[in-house]
């Protein structure tokens, strides 16, 4: 946690070091101000989603926005310069990656596989452990962890500072020369802006026109609870629980969607455990966002399950029902009061259903907009 407090003295006293070069017409050290330009929320952000809770000190505008993207493309954020975000978050992939965990500087194993990015704005918690609730705090981690960007902050600002681009957009942006506190202001504004809503799932409306027939019985099993009335699984596959709403995430207010899915019976990673130290948070991990699902693979906080196939296997076969903080959602699976829990057992064409289901809910135009793609 050292870096925090290195972190919070930086930002507290001010220690941002401003550059008086001329560049691109822009004086960044003479008292003209740009005027930016607002963008409007409802502009990005859709109807049936509604207006999520935005940061009031940091208004999106297109000059912040920008800024953000250019930073989160740019390598030089990294101490090698050999890494950016989207390094480990790319837009083809839903702003996932395709590796069981990430991979810093010098090859180094985070340990965990990199969350994907989008609808951020509608989130409580970030990190698979919860640990944050602010995006700009956030994006100091991986930029500093020695085992992702490894970054210096002092080294860092110097190099906003030296570089004529970053003089230009951060007058632009924030009338002010580069400095880190702007770029985490910058970062969020982009990160906020990253929407997915325009798959499949979405053009279908509630009647789900042109889905297909197994497409249909596999929203129906996602929707539906698990029935054990009889001894056997005679209901759906109780997804919505955890993966409720239009933004197929959990809404939890208490807790943010960190749960325990059955994985293990001991944790290797405790999860939000290892934040708190306390027992109850052992083996909690963010619950994500089913969109784009098919796209993240591979699947859980440490990748453990490479196909959708494999973590429908899991929630129908393979649940640990002796895993401590184990989701209640999952722990009431059971034959009637008092019962014994029971494993769902779905069919093999129950399974093809769900992950037909899960695939409408892809946005290939968010892989391909250029808003979010890298500007240089």
């Amino acid at each position: 946690m050292k870096y925090k407090v290195v972190l919070s003295i930086l930002i507290t006293t001010g220690v941002f070091f401003v550059s008086c070069k001329k560049t691109d017409g822009i004086n960044t050290n003479d008292n003209s101000s740009f005027k930016t330009t607002s963008i409007s929320v409802t502009s990005i952000f859709p109807t049936q989603f509604g207006l999520p809770a935005l940061p009031s000190d940091n208004p999106l505008t297109e000059e912040g926005v920008y800024l953000g993207r250019l930073l989160f493309y740019d390598k030089n954020l990294s101490i090698d310069k050999s890494i950016a975000c989207a390094s480990c978050h790319e837009q083809g992939k839903a702003f996932a990656e395709d590796k069981k965990v990430s991979i810093g500087i010098n090859g180094l194993k985070n340990g965990r596989n990199a969350s994907a990015l989008f609808n951020m704005a509608y989130s409580r918690t970030f990190f698979w452990d919860g640990r944050q609730n602010n995006l700009k705090t956030l994006v100091f981690e991986p930029i500093q962890s020695h085992i992702e960007m490894g970054m210096n902050m002092l080294e860092l600002n110097n190099r906003l500072k030296e570089s004529s681009l970053y003089q230009m957009w951060f007058k632009k942006a924030f009338n002010n020369s580069p400095n880190i506190n702007e770029m985490s202001l910058a970062l969020e504004q982009f990160l906020l802006t990253i929407v997915s809503k325009d798959s499949k799932f979405d053009k279908a409306g509630p009647d789900l026109i042109n889905f297909t027939a197994s497409e249909k019985r596999g929203a129906i099993l996602f929707n539906s609870l698990a029935d054990f009335s009889t001894g056997i699984n005679t209901g759906g596959a109780d997804c919505f629980h955890c993966h409720g709403s239009v933004l197929f995430q959990s809404q939890n207010p208490i807790m943010g969607g960190v749960t325990n899915n059955g994985l293990d019976s001991d944790f290797t990673d405790k999860g939000l455990g290892a934040i708190t130290g306390k027992t109850s948070d052992l083996g909690l991990f963010k619950t994500p966002s089913l969109r784009n699902i098919e796209l993240t693979a591979p699947y859980m906080h440490d990748g453990r399950f490479a196909t959708l196939a494999d973590v429908i296997e899991h929630y129908s076969e393979h649940i640990k029902f002796n895993s401590p903080n184990l989701s209640p959602n999952l722990a009431n699976h059971i034959d009637g009061p008092g019962g014994n829990p029971k494993q769902m057992k779905l069919t093999t064409q129950q399974k093809t259903d769900l992950i037909n289901y899960l695939k409408t809910l892809t946005d290939n135009e968010l892989i391909v907009n250029p808003l979010y793609s890298s500007p240089y």
